[in-house]
């Protein structure tokens, strides 16, 4: 149970109750208060097993702003919020506050260790970039985001990668250089933050249907949109990913007016899927 969570705070004041009555059971020999000291250690287990869903509640129902530090770094890294209405704005940012404090974020180095604010936030920008459009915008059940500052390899890619979505575990680990590169400000690399969570929602919604993709077409009109030929955008990931739509929407999320013209009938569909107004 982290300290400034909502569920610690509500702990509080039964970890002092138990405290109290705890001194009377074990150095005043009070058997009359055991009852009580059980009851209150109950609670605290109960608060401490479900921290994660009390916590999820108080700040889904009272999500707030970013503060003016964060709207900064935010208004420096993403296009996409630079584009939106004041009123779009204040959703994005209360959505970003809302998968901050519910997610598990990790730096991975000899030892795993909290990773940096402002690579949460890069990290929730792209998340939130993907659902801003969904009703259910916190990818469900996958909460935990691990960072390493390099590429790496892991058990089921065996060979040096940047980024990794593992269905099964439910978590997603990037290699942070590649990924403040790829922050769509100036779209100079492949971004795969983007790529992250376009493959997450696909994986969710297996009923959204597509139009077949031209393959014989695809990477001309992808590197035409993007200037990003084949090599480079699976050199970018670490390996060819095993759906062309995930490469394809994120492109279409990083270049959506060039997109629009290449794919006009995908780029629709897009549109609907992802609820893009």
């Amino acid at each position: 149970m982290k300290i400034h969570s909502i569920a610690f705070l509500i702990a509080v004041p039964f970890l002092v109750l138990a405290i109290y009555t705890g001194y009377y059971v074990f150095f005043r020999d009070d058997a009359g208060m055991f009852p009580y000291l059980l009851t209150f250690v109950i609670i605290i287990t109960i608060i401490y097993v479900f921290s994660p869903q009390i916590d999820f509640a108080w700040y889904n129902q009272y999500p707030q702003e970013l503060n003016d530090k964060e709207k900064t770094f935010l208004t420096g890294i993403s296009s996409f919020y630079n584009t939106l209405s004041d009123r779009e704005k204040i959703l994005f940012e209360q959505r970003i506050y809302v998968f901050l404090r519910s997610k598990e974020f990790k730096f991975v180095r000899k030892e795993q260790k909290e990773l940096p604010e402002d690579m949460k936030l890069a990290i929730a920008t792209n998340a939130i970039q993907v659902s801003l459009g969904q009703e259910k915008y916190l990818y469900n059940k996958f909460d935990r985001y691990y960072v390493y500052g390099h590429a790496f390899p892991t058990p089921d890619k065996q060979f040096l990668h940047s980024v990794e979505v593992n269905y099964e575990d439910k978590m997603v680990i990037f290699n942070m250089d590649i990924l403040i590169k790829g922050l769509n400000v100036n779209n100079r690399v492949f971004n795969i933050g983007v790529f992250a969570f376009v493959n997450i929602f696909l994986y969710q919604h297996p009923d959204k249907y597509f139009p077949e993709i031209d393959k014989n077409l695809f990477w001309q009109k992808i590197e035409k949109v993007s200037q990003f030929n084949k090599e480079s955008i699976i050199n970018t990931i670490g390996y060819k990913p095993e759906s062309e739509y995930s490469i394809l929407f994120t492109v279409f999320f990083m270049f959506p007016e060039e997109s629009k013209s290449e794919f006009p009938g995908l780029y629709d569909k897009f549109l609907t899927a992802f609820n893009i107004h």
